[in-house]
Formats: structure tokens, sequence, C-alpha cells
């Protein structure tokens, strides 16, 4: 596969997986042997099927997500790409009742995905959880105030 065929997947992993929920497109993009190195509860690695199920707990969290593609970058087998992602918190999101009633400010991440023939094997990705969960109301904008006002 080109370095443009393999942007081509990252791009429909984007709109139709994260944006559109299609989460069936899962099975056809990623090997059943992908693993993914970002933060589950717990620290472990993820496979497809725990992918499939963040998707699916951001979507019902916020049904209206939509994620952004800042940029793409790909050389060789990797695709890299820096994303923002909107919604609005009428959901349960990582046991945190709704919140919102309109969209919250962007949160900002990136991505990246190593592929083997068409298919994404191994991912890495990070995102802006502090910054989401202060926006949500969980956890102050202040942290460093938040934590004296406890000391008191």
């Amino acid at each position: 596969m080109t370095t443009e065929e393999n942007k081509e997947i990252e791009r429909r992993f984007v709109e139709e997986c994260w944006n559109e929920g299609n989460l069936d497109l899962i099975d056809e993009i990623l090997s059943e042997d992908y693993v993914g190195h970002w933060y589950l509860p717990g620290g472990s690695d993820a496979d497809r099927e725990a992918l499939r199920d963040f998707i699916g707990e951001t979507r019902t969290g916020f049904p209206d997500f939509e994620m952004t593609i800042e940029f793409m970058i790909a050389e060789d087998d990797m695709v890299s790409l820096g994303f923002t992602g909107i919604g609005t918190h009428e959901g349960e999101f990582m046991g945190i009742p709704p919140t919102q009633t309109e969209p919250a400010g962007a949160t900002p991440g990136h991505i990246t995905h190593r592929f083997e023939d068409g298919k994404i094997v191994e991912g890495w990705s990070t995102w802006d959880a502090l910054g989401l969960l202060q926006g949500l109301g969980v956890i102050p904008e202040d942290v460093e105030q938040a934590t004296l006002a406890a000391d008191d």
C-alpha cells in the first residue's frame, strides 16, 4: 500500500468510525491483531474490541461527537494526525453523568497508526483528558487553587 492509500484509510477511520459511528468498519480496516497503546482504565493496551467499545462509549456520552482532522502526515507505513474533538455531553461517559446542553470547547489530540497490508496494526493516541474534564466541570479549571483550598 502507498502512503496515500494509508492516509485514505486513516481518513475513513476518523470520518466513518468516530464521526458517523460506523463501528463495523473497524473489522475491515484494523487487523485482528491490532494493538493500541493509549489510555484504557488500568493502563493496559487496547485490542480491536476495546477500541470499538471506547468509540461507542464516546459516542454514547457525546452523541453529536465530531473529530476534525487538523493535519495528517504519512511516511512509509506510518500515518499521524492531529485532531480536535467536540461534542455535547448528553450521556454517561467514563462514569460521568451528563453535564451539558451545548457543545463544550474542542479537545485536541493526536493519533498515529502503523499499517501492514492495508490494515491498521498498531496505534498510539493521546488527548487532552484534563482539559475535557475541566470543560465538563468535573475538575476545577484552576487545579492548584482547588488543591490549596482542600488543604485548608
